[in-house]
């Protein structure tokens, strides 16, 4: 059973912690984006996920993101902030990076262990194989 989530709909996708540093515009391609971006759904805006684990609230508004957390959360050594940060060749320093504010009880390493299972478990349920780029949010919508 995956962790309990929710969706929601905000005007913009940049709104989720890992927005920033998951989609990354390509140089001298206007409107062209390395990590597709998420799509806007008519009368509803992004779809933004939102996973609940433990006692906190991860919030992602695309599948981009959400395998991005796994990604870095899988590593057995996190890398750090600065390295992270780098990547995005901007001057938004480590201190603003989404792994810097990720509370730390959920950086030990059992801890990591436990949440990258949950968010898999979420992912195989909100991500399909025919629409890799967009939530599933249709079929979860809270009544």
């Amino acid at each position: 059973m995956p962790a309990k989530f929710y969706f929601s709909f905000a005007d913009h996708w940049r709104g989720a912690p890992l927005a920033y540093w998951v989609h990354l515009p390509v140089a001298d391609r206007p409107d062209c984006w390395q990590a597709p971006l998420p799509p806007c759904i008519l009368h509803k805006g992004y779809a933004y996920l939102h996973v609940e684990f433990e006692k906190h609230e991860l919030i992602f508004s695309s599948p981009a993101q959400l395998q991005h957390f796994i990604d870095v959360l899988s590593k057995t050594a996190l890398p750090t902030t600065m390295h992270l940060s780098s990547l995005r060749d901007a001057p938004v320093g480590p201190n603003g990076h989404w792994l810097s504010r990720l509370p730390a009880s959920l950086k030990t390493p059992r801890k990591r262990a436990k949440l990258v299972v949950a968010i898999r478990a979420v992912q195989a349920v909100v991500v399909s194989a025919e629409l890799p780029h967009q939530f599933a949010w249709e079929k979860h919508l809270q009544q």
